[in-house]
């Protein structure tokens, strides 16, 4: 980022990280429309899927990306009208995970050992002419050493099948909102 770039409420959120995972989708339509195609992204409890994934896993005993994001513990960190970001805490790297209940508040903060937060933001920007850009991105924080090391394994594990998980996200986001009538001036 440019220096007097502005911070994206992902960088306010979760300004250090360990692991990411980012991806993007050229779309015409409009925030306002995609957004109306994701009700459950700002319910409370907030959901990234809307019925139960069924989950990808690529190896025994591991969880895939698309059981993360589908059971995670999520709080609404930040929103604004071009980005929402959702935070969780929790062991992820095994099989059975262990979601912590936190609030909003507590996200910045959260360092129960062994453990890790996700934070994870969609944005939708202006891309061009008639265009937006659906941006993905997932950002992990290791709360010590320990967990570090097993997060990592975690992540080398299902890096690859991760960014295919949230492209075809990005892909269902776009065809929903493709379904939800534009209104000029939103």
């Amino acid at each position: 980022m440019a220096e007097g770039d502005p911070m994206s409420l992902l960088d306010e959120c979760a300004a250090r990280f360990d692991f990411v995972v980012r991806e993007h989708h050229a779309a015409t339509v409009s925030p306002s429309q995609v957004w109306a195609a994701l009700p459950g992204l700002l319910a409370d409890p907030p959901r990234l899927f809307g019925g139960a994934a069924v989950p990808n896993r690529q190896r025994a005993g591991i969880a895939g990306f698309d059981e993360l994001l589908s059971t995670a513990r999520w709080v609404l960190l930040r929103r604004d009208a071009n980005e929402v970001v959702l935070g969780a805490a929790g062991r992820f790297w095994t099989p059975f995970m262990d979601w912590q209940q936190l609030s909003a508040e507590e996200f910045t903060t959260f360092s129960r050992p062994r453990r890790a937060t996700i934070a994870v933001s969609l944005a939708v920007l202006s891309y061009g002419r008639g265009q937006q850009l659906l941006t993905f991105e997932a950002r992990v924080r290791s709360t010590d050493a320990i967990a570090f090391r097993w997060a990592d394994w975690y992540w080398q594990s299902i890096r690859a099948s991760a960014r295919l998980v949230v492209r075809d996200l990005l892909r269902d986001v776009h065809r929903a909102a493709e379904t939800v009538p534009h209104h000029e001036g939103v």
